[in-house]
């Protein structure tokens, strides 16, 4: 598990990274915000707990956890 303080741009850049290396689905983390919802909690693709989201003023306190998906992905060449 890791903690970390965020921005705003920095919690998108987290997001895009992992959609990119095939741990999460950033669409429909998009779609929750375009509705107005920040979500709190992001599942990977395989439906494990893998970034927990509070909003602390203008940073984002995120933790994330570690999922079997996330460890398969380290070393990964795309």
């Amino acid at each position: 598990m890791t903690h970390k303080k965020l921005t705003l741009l920095e919690l998108l850049d987290l997001i895009e990274m992992e959609d990119y290396r095939g741990i999460i689905n950033k669409h429909g983390f998009v779609s929750h915000v375009k509705n107005g919802i920040m979500p709190k909690i992001i599942r990977d693709i395989r439906g494990n707990h893998r970034l927990t989201i509070d909003r602390d003023g203008d940073i984002f306190a995120v933790i994330q956890h570690d999922t079997e998906l996330a460890r398969e992905t380290v070393g990964a060449i795309y």
